[in-house]
């Protein structure tokens, strides 16, 4: 028998709370207070870690994983470039600017998607920076 379709516009609060919630400080730690979302997120993780059904601890892992590798790539990849070549390489300045821009605006489509995924309640993984599903 397949699955219902949820009506997201008659829904109060589609998806399980926690694993939108997760999602959304996600989004928030990208977009809005970058640091303080992202220790409320793990906060978050650190108290339902173990005892999260299955779908929310899934959210909540891939959200935390997520926000570890793609912050440390946003800025090792960022202070790399400038160290190579020099704060005052005008192409340093563009190829830094440009892949902050890039890979950020990336991170936040696949927060994006996760959310949908939450909304959905169904699972999701981060490409290439998100952990394996585990069955």
């Amino acid at each position: 028998m397949p699955e219902p379709e949820h009506d997201l516009l008659k829904e109060d609060l589609p998806g399980p709370p926690l694993a939108v919630a997760a999602e959304s400080l996600f989004l928030v730690n990208l977009m809005i207070a970058p640091g303080l979302a992202f220790v409320i997120l793990v906060v978050l993780w650190w108290r339902h870690r173990l005892s999260a059904p299955a779908l929310a601890r899934n959210h909540l892992k891939q959200t935390v994983v997520a926000s570890l590798w793609g912050g440390g790539l946003l800025v090792g990849v960022s202070v790399a470039v400038f160290l190579l070549g020099g704060f005052a390489n005008p192409w340093s300045w563009v190829v830094g600017v440009l892949y902050f821009v890039c890979f950020h605006a990336m991170l936040i489509l696949f927060g994006v998607i996760g959310l949908n995924r939450a909304m959905l309640a169904r699972p999701y993984r981060f490409p290439i920076i998100g952990p394996k599903l585990v069955e």
